[in-house]
């Protein structure tokens, strides 16, 4: 898991042609007047969705963890904590993972909590099961889905 601000997203580019599509996006600003929704950024697979409401609480929602993409997570407004758990150390599948969907569910709680600012953003990789959109109030976010090479 990495943490940081949207003032060093452009080290992220050196990690891979898709981080470098993903920090690109990031650089460009007006992120605070996208529109709800989901599009695709770059020529590397990489998407964003745009999500915009209200937060839950911790015992709404489950962990989840995704095999081919890393997500980097940033928070636009609004605050917002994200659960973490080592994949590693979940013993509870919630269900089979979704090769179609690149997510399984865990009922395992989280092992610690990691709490956002606007600004902020937390990168999650497949062996990192997260629990995104805890909080109050309402909330403004990327997920930024970043493909992984496969090896």
């Amino acid at each position: 898991m990495i943490l940081d601000t949207l003032d060093h997203a452009a080290a992220l580019a050196c990690l891979s042609p898709a981080f470098a599509d993903a920090a690109a996006f990031l650089a460009g600003g007006g992120l605070a007047d996208l529109a709800p929704g989901r599009f695709d950024v770059g020529t590397n697979g990489v998407s964003v969705i745009v999500a915009c409401g209200g937060a839950r609480r911790a015992d709404e929602g489950r962990l989840e963890a995704h095999r081919r993409f890393a997500d980097i997570q940033l928070l636009l407004a609004g605050r917002e904590s994200i659960g973490w758990r080592p994949l590693a150390d979940c013993r509870q599948p919630d269900a089979a993972y979704d090769p179609a969907t690149d997510l399984q569910f865990f009922a395992d709680p989280p092992q610690a909590w990691l709490p956002l600012e606007p600004g902020q953003f937390a990168v999650f990789w497949p062996a990192d099961a997260h629990l995104p959109q805890v909080g109050e109030g309402d909330m403004k976010k990327l997920v930024v889905k970043v493909p992984l090479a496969e090896g």
